[in-house]
């Protein structure tokens, strides 16, 4: 990992990946690849940190929990926590604070199950640098990757599990925290199912995270307020009521951002933006150079975004034949998946499957459950002659085997690899004690 040369800090001063591009590294990335410069693990640090900056820190204390990418009171807390101890200044520009002013607090929801771009892990890799998440992904609002036009995920494609990206007390950026597994795939699924409004999307919130680094000033709400204000004066002659009917708000809601100090939600920035054909980032930064109302009847991306009326969706037929024939076709499959994972695929519930086609649902079930030991019990094979390696050293230096001494000896993605550690642990040290060499 690149370090900043000669710097005095507390912690490894590590180089943000990204930085000024659309593919900048989210803070949450940074603070898990910063425990795995420190071989700790994520719990560890995050524990260190909080009772550091923080008066008290809740014995259920998870950090993943905590929007760090956001632009809330976490990001601002953490990013200036970690700026203080790795002497990397800005750090805020791995999170969404640099647009506080001109979005609402709640109006930029996060997504706390994990989305990641199989291609991008994997070219990462490929390249030789370390895979990284993107601030991008954090955004609920960006659903594929604008660079390989995928759809992002949240599960592994390996064990098919969700929240598998960083939801752990173990964390090693590009690796599954469930079964291990590199979470890098070259899928050639492109374009598939996606909208041409999601492209748009992530391409708007990919160019504003690229713009923020090089912000002269912070975006201010005023300046947001005077832009809004010109567009509806020249694209509905002041009227703000047809102004909120293009983009798909109430005309309260205009009101509000007008005559109080209300604030537009990201998403009502992107309707704007597409509405009247000027771009998120000039939205935003109140940029109006060389900005023209779109000619009447012009096509525009926008008009994607232009609210549909709800309309009852029909209840769905199920054909349990065709089910039950892609389920002995899932059975086929050289990596077993489980009944969950069926069920996605198959868009119904697994409760619906062991109703209705019990036997090879089971079937599906024990052949997973079956490969998953097996995986387990390979991981934990590969995984001993380091555990036991590290064991000797720590007992040879009179210290107790525990799980802050071996993280500091034994590769992070050995450690992630491995199910029930301390247990294991335990058994590491009881067969070191009976052997010889330790009597």
């Amino acid at each position: 990992m690149d370090k900043i040369k000669n710097p005095r800090s507390v912690l490894h001063a590590l180089e943000p990946i990204g930085l000024g591009t659309a593919e900048v590294e989210s803070l949450l990335s940074y603070f898990c690849r910063l425990a795995v410069s420190h071989s700790t693990s994520t719990l560890s640090l995050s524990r260190a940190v909080a009772r550091r900056f923080e008066h008290d820190v809740e014995e259920q204390f998870d950090w993943y929990h905590r929007q760090l990418s956001g632009m809330g009171e976490a990001a601002l807390t953490w990013s200036g926590a970690l700026s203080a101890l790795t002497s990397v200044p800005r750090l805020d520009r791995l999170t969404f604070l640099p647009w506080k002013d001109v979005i609402a607090q709640n109006g930029l929801p996060i997504l706390s199950n994990g989305q990641f771009c199989l291609q991008c892990l994997a070219e990462d890799q490929a390249s030789g640098r370390t895979p990284y998440f993107r601030l991008a992904w954090e955004s609920k609002l960006v659903s594929v990757c604008n660079k390989h036009r995928v759809r992002l995920t949240t599960h592994c494609p390996c064990c098919g599990k969700d929240k598998v990206r960083h939801a752990a007390a173990l964390v090693v950026p590009g690796w599954c925290t469930r079964c291990g597994a590199f979470l890098g795939s070259e899928t050639h699924d492109h374009l598939a199912n996606i909208k041409p409004v999601e492209l748009w999307r992530s391409r708007q919130i990919g160019a504003l995270l690229a713009a923020q680094d090089q912000l002269g000033e912070l975006p201010q709400r005023q300046h947001l307020i005077d832009v809004v204000r010109h567009i509806i004066e020249e694209m509905d002659g002041g009227q703000s009521a047809r102004f909120a009917k293009r983009v798909g708000v109430a005309k309260a809601t205009v009101h509000y951002w007008l005559q109080t100090d209300k604030t537009p939600t990201l998403e009502a920035c992107l309707a704007m933006a597409s509405q009247s054909g000027i771009s998120l980032t000039q939205l935003l930064t109140g940029d109006l150079h060389d900005w023209k109302p779109p000619a009447e009847g012009q096509q525009l991306a926008l008009a994607l975004f232009k609210p549909e009326p709800r309309r009852r969706v029909p209840s769905r037929e199920l054909d349990w034949g065709e089910i039950e024939h892609q389920l002995q076709r899932f059975l086929l499959l050289p990596t077993p998946i489980s009944v969950r994972e069926a069920a996605r695929r198959l868009e119904v519930e697994p409760r619906q499957l062991y109703l209705n086609s019990n036997r090879t649902a089971r079937q599906l079930g024990e052949r997973y459950m079956a490969y998953r030991k097996r995986r387990r019990q390979a991981n934990l094979n590969a995984a001993m002659p380091h555990l036991e390696a590290a064991g000797r050293e720590v007992l040879s230096e009179g210290k107790a085997l525990n799980l802050r001494e071996m993280t500091a000896r034994v590769p992070p993605q050995v450690l992630s690899s491995v199910q029930g550690l301390f247990d294991v642990l335990r058994d590491v040290q009881a067969n070191i004690e009976l052997s010889p060499n330790m009597r």
